[in-house]
C-alpha cells in the first residue's frame, strides 16, 4: 500500500503495543476506559431503576445528572475506536474480498447485541443501550473504508439533523419524562422513531460518537503530544458547550415575555433525554478527556497489578451489562414487593456489583479468554453455514 494512502487512514501510525497489552493483544487502555465507562452506565442505571433510596441524597442526584448520558456516550465511543481497531488491516489493505467478509462479521456481530438487547429491552425498557448499539456496529461497518475527514462530516451532520428532527417530526411527543420511557415502540412507525430518533439512545444524533470512536481508533495514543491534544481539546470543547449552554438559558430566563428567546430554549439545553447538539458536543468533550487520561494512566501504570482486574471488567462487558440489568430488575421487584428504601440504594447497589463484577472478571478470565456471554457471540461469528464462511473478529463489546 502506497505511503500516500496510509497516511490519509492512519496519519498517526497506530501502534499496537501502547501503554500495554494484554496476552489477548488488546489495548488495556481501551479496556480501562471502557471499564470506567461501565461503572458510570452502572450508577446511571441503577439510580434510574432504583432511585437515590433517600430524599436527603439530592448530592448524589446531581452526581448521576452529570454522568447521565456521558458514561454512555464515552462507551459508545469506545465502540467505534473498537470497530477502527477491528478494522484497520483490511481497509489498509484495500482487499475489497476481506473487507465484505469483515462487513459481514460485524452484521452477524450486530444481529447478536440486536436480539440480546431486545430481551434487555422486555426486562427494562429505560435501561438498554445494546438494541440501539446493534444498529450503530450495522452502520459502522459500512463506513470501515471512508476518510477521516469524511468521519468528521458525518459527525457534523448527524449532529446537527437532531434539531431539524426535532422541528419537523412529532416523534418526541411519545416520551414519557417521569419515567424516561418511549412509550410508541410497539408499531412500525414507533419503532422506527425509537431506534432513529425518540429513544433513550437513537441513531440520530448518537451516531456522531461511533465516527468520532472510529476517528479515534485510527489516532496514536502511544504519542504523549497527542494525548495532551486530546485532553486539552476534550477540555475546551466541553467548556465552550457549557458555557453557550449557560449564557442562552439566562438570557431566556431573563429576557421579557414574547421575546422569542424562550423558544431556542430548548435546541441550548444539555440533557441526555434530548440529545441536541450542545448536549453532543459537551459528551464527546467528556469522552475524550476519559480516554486520554485513562490512556495516560495504561501508559504509566499499564502493568500493575491493581490494574489488571479492571482491565478484566473492560473486556467482558457485554456479560456485565446485561447481568446489572437483571440484577437491577430483581432489586427493584424486591424493593417494590416489601415497600423498602434503603438510603443511598443505588449508590450502594452499584459500589457492590462492581466490586463483584472485578472478582469475578479476574478469575473468569484466568480460566477462559473471554465472558460467557462474549464466548457464545464468538460461536455465533464463527459459525460456518454451507454457502458461507465468517471471519473471526478480536473486538471489544
Amino acid at each position: 500500500m502506497d505511503l500516500a494512502l496510509r497516511k490519509t487512514f492512519y496519519p498517526h501510525p497506530l501502534d499496537s503495543t501502547m501503554g500495554a497489552v494484554s496476552p489477548s493483544n488488546r489495548i488495556v487502555g481501551y479496556d480501562l476506559a471502557r471499564a470506567g465507562a461501565f461503572f458510570g452506565m452502572l450508577v446511571v442505571n441503577f439510580s434510574v431503576l432504583l432511585g437515590s433510596g433517600s430524599s436527603t441524597a439530592n448530592w448524589l442526584d446531581w452526581v448521576t445528572g452529570i454522568i447521565r448520558g456521558r458514561a454512555a456516550a464515552t462507551f459508545v465511543v469506545l465502540a467505534g475506536a473498537g470497530l477502527s481497531l477491528l478494522s484497520k488491516g483490511v481497509y489498509l489493505s484495500r482487499d475489497k474480498g476481506e473487507i465484505n467478509a469483515k462487513r459481514s462479521t460485524l452484521l452477524k456481530r450486530s444481529l447478536f447485541l440486536l436480539v440480546v438487547g431486545l430481551f434487555n429491552f422486555v426486562i427494562s425498557p429505560i435501561s438498554d443501550i445494546l438494541h440501539f448499539y446493534a444498529v450503530y456496529i450495522a452502520l459502522g461497518a459500512c463506513l470501515l473504508t471512508v476518510s477521516n475527514l469524511s468521519l468528521w462530516l458525518l459527525t457534523a451532520f448527524t449532529i446537527a439533523c437532531r434539531p431539524l428532527v426535532f422541528v419537523a417530526f412529532g416523534f418526541v411527543k411519545s416520551w414519557n419524562l417521569q419515567t424516561l420511557a418511549d412509550g410508541g415502540f410497539y408499531n412500525l412507525t414507533g419503532t422506527i422513531g425509537h431506534i432513529f430518533f425518540n429513544g433513550c439512545f437513537p441513531v440520530i444524533p448518537w451516531m456522531a460518537f461511533i465516527t468520532v470512536g472510529m476517528w479515534l481508533g485510527r489516532q496514536d495514543f502511544s504519542d504523549r503530544f497527542f494525548r495532551r491534544k486530546i485532553l486539552l481539546a476534550g477540555i475546551g470543547t466541553v467548556a465552550c458547550a457549557e458555557s453557550l449552554s449557560k449564557v442562552v438559558i439566562y438570557l431566556s430566563s431573563s429576557a421579557q415575555p414574547g421575546s422569542g428567546l424562550e423558544k431556542l430554549l430548548p435546541f441550548f439545553q444539555i440533557v441526555s433525554w434530548d440529545p441536541m447538539p450542545l448536549f453532543m458536543i459537551s459528551s464527546t468533550g467528556t469522552a475524550l478527556v476519559v480516554i486520554a487520561l485513562i490512556m495516560e494512566l495504561a501508559t504509566n501504570y499499564g502493568n500493575s497489578r491493581w490494574v489488571l482486574p479492571f482491565a478484566t471488567v473492560g473486556q467482558i462487558t457485554l456479560t456485565l451489562y446485561v447481568t446489572h440489568i437483571i440484577v437491577g430488575s430483581i432489586l427493584l421487584w424486591i424493593v417494590d414487593e416489601f415497600e423498602l428504601e434503603p438510603p443511598l440504594l443505588s449508590l450502594w447497589a452499584s459500589l457492590f456489583f462492581y466490586l463483584a463484577a472485578l472478582l469475578f472478571s479476574q478469575n473468569w478470565m484466568k480460566r477462559f479468554h473471554k465472558g460467557p456471554l462474549e464466548m457464545l457471540m464468538r460461536r455465533f461469528l464463527l459459525f460456518k453455514s454451507a454457502t458461507t464462511t465468517t471471519v473471526e473478529a478480536k473486538a471489544p463489546l
